[in-house]
């Protein structure tokens, strides 16, 4: 095993002859653990299983306990929470003292079914035990995943962390492709730090290591967090060039989830870029390979469409619940930004009492610890808001930055029937494709516009759309498809669907020319 967790092959030529008869337990999870480092993740299973399967009381306890924790690690990315506390449940049947790799284990758990507290406790119970693992291996992978727990609530225990699981992998000489995953997270802890020089540091390190060992995730990676970095320094094109590396190189490893990440960052670069055509192609982007990861920051997109299209209260309260939502994960210095955007839509709406009361649970949030910065939604309207509302000392060693996204130059928008025309061209088509389907929602629009600025009833809209489904069933379909053609127009600045008592009505600013046919 030692020679696996340094990463050497030398065991090659004897796993290579390892079948399904052999007996030996060390031998099978030496073949799971070469499965898991080429990627070949339905043979480590099998090899996992195996061992576990000739496993005994004989089986030394920590290496027991190691197979409980790679079994249960695969079988927690293939989805399975309950399949992993079986694993545990199995392990503990022949010893029930806590081990570190089992603690790990449960760590994993509790951070997949969202309960933060316990995973972290977990954590560093498993940390404070890591004597009692096979291999320093497992120390250095403990550190890593609290300290990529507290990044955002702790910058400056995650970055001692991050050292430390560095330190430990350079001196028991184990596996150099884990050091780019390090400096990636160590990189960003820094930037949650506001110490951009150090993050600046790490990145190369990240990148250089990454491609020297021919890891593209860490290359990407190391990108996406480059991209961040610029963007704090306010060097906005540098930005949006490092986050279309990122996505390339994501792309080309098929990595899905991180190009919708990709997507997402560069729509909010693009506003800042003062480009709302270019933001939207790039959230619609998203939209389309999005998953349940990515609901609550494509929500954050939409709230700040929402604001710069002048839908100042909506805007606020899309604020308020995410920020809470985000204080749920403990994620404090997301939930600060939030804040600090509620109060600037509430200011925007001219609801003076809503800016500072938002600005005070901002406050409230930085005197939890030494908050500086967030990596996501920071701009200069979230330094204004925490100065105007919260006072200097609120405002006092926030990360300054001179690029916001307040300032976007108005749009010529013109409503003919159901077509939208944004500065001459007309709205793309995939903006329309919506959960509630294209034609659905253009129908919807066309009604709306052929009965404004009056409005029509909830009742009416939904017999005319469907027509045949049943009168609850109707109206649930109308709440959805009021929802998705809000999304699209975003798209479209100064056009809003407004509900009040039971209608429904299209609100345009002025300037906005809206022909009925």
């Amino acid at each position: 095993m030692a020679s696996l967790d340094k990463g050497s092959d030398r065991l090659d030529p004897m796993l290579s002859r390892v079948t399904d008869a052999t007996e030996s337990v060390p031998l099978l999870f030496a073949a799971g653990r070469r499965a898991l480092l080429r990627g070949e993740r339905d043979s480590a299973r099998v090899w996992l299983t195996r061992a576990q399967s000739r496993s005994s009381r004989r089986t030394p306890e920590p290496l027991r306990a190691r197979l409980a924790f790679e079994l249960g690690c695969v079988l927690l990315d293939e989805g399975g929470t309950a399949a992993a506390e079986s694993v545990i449940a199995w392990a503990e049947s022949f010893s029930r003292r806590p081990s570190s790799d089992l603690l790990h284990l449960r760590a994993l758990i509790a951070d997949r079914r969202g309960e933060r507290t316990d995973a972290i406790t977990f954590y560093r119970q498993a940390i404070a035990k890591a004597r009692t693992a096979l291999s320093p291996l497992s120390r250095v992978l403990e550190l890593r995943n609290l300290a990529e727990a507290l990044a955002h609530e702790s910058p400056a225990e995650a970055l001692t962390m991050y050292r430390h699981a560095l330190e430990t992998l350079r001196a028991h000489d184990l596996d150099p492709r884990l050091a780019p995953a390090l400096h990636n997270g160590l990189a960003y802890a820094a930037i949650c730090a506001a110490d951009l020089d150090l993050a600046d540091t790490e990145l190369d390190a990240a990148s250089r290591d990454a491609l020297r060992l021919g890891i593209p995730l860490m290359r990407a990676y190391a990108a996406y967090n480059r991209s961040i970095l610029f963007e704090l320094r306010d060097e906005i094109e540098e930005a949006t060039r490092a986050i279309g590396d990122a996505r390339a190189m994501s792309e080309a490893a098929k990595l899905r989830d991180l190009v919708v990440w990709c997507w997402i960052r560069e729509s909010w670069l693009e506003l800042k870029r003062k480009d709302r055509a270019a933001a939207d192609r790039a959230a619609a982007s998203a939209r389309k390979l999005s998953g349940e990861a990515h609901i609550e920051a494509l929500a954050t997109l939409d709230a700040m469409f929402s604001l710069i299209d002048g839908d100042h209260l909506n805007a606020a309260k899309l604020f308020g619940e995410l920020a809470n939502r985000y204080l749920d994960r403990s994620d404090v210095v997301t939930a600060l930004a939030l804040f600090l955007w509620r109060s600037a839509a509430y200011r925007k709406a001219s609801a003076l009492k809503g800016a500072r009361a938002a600005a005070r649970e901002a406050c409230a949030l930085r005197a939890r610890g030494p908050v500086r910065v967030s990596p996501s939604w920071w701009a200069a309207e979230t330094v204004d808001a925490a100065r105007n509302d919260g006072g200097e000392r609120c405002a006092g060693a926030l990360l300054q930055t001179a690029v916001g996204i307040l300032d976007l130059p108005l749009q010529s928008v013109e409503v003919r029937g159901e077509e939208i025309r944004v500065n001459g061209s007309a709205l793309a088509a995939d903006t329309w494709q919506r959960r509630s389907g294209a034609r659905v929602l253009r129908r919807l629009f066309a009604r709306l516009v052929a009965a404004h600025p009056h409005a029509v009833s909830r009742d009416e809209l939904a017999d005319e759309l469907w027509p045949e489904s049943e009168g609850d069933k109707a109206v649930r379909n109308l709440y959805a498809a009021t929802k998705d053609l809000r999304r699209v127009l975003a798209s479209a600045r100064g056009v809003r669907l407004v509900a009040r008592g039971g209608t429904y009505r299209l609100e345009t600013d002025p300037g906005i020319m809206v022909h009925r046919n």
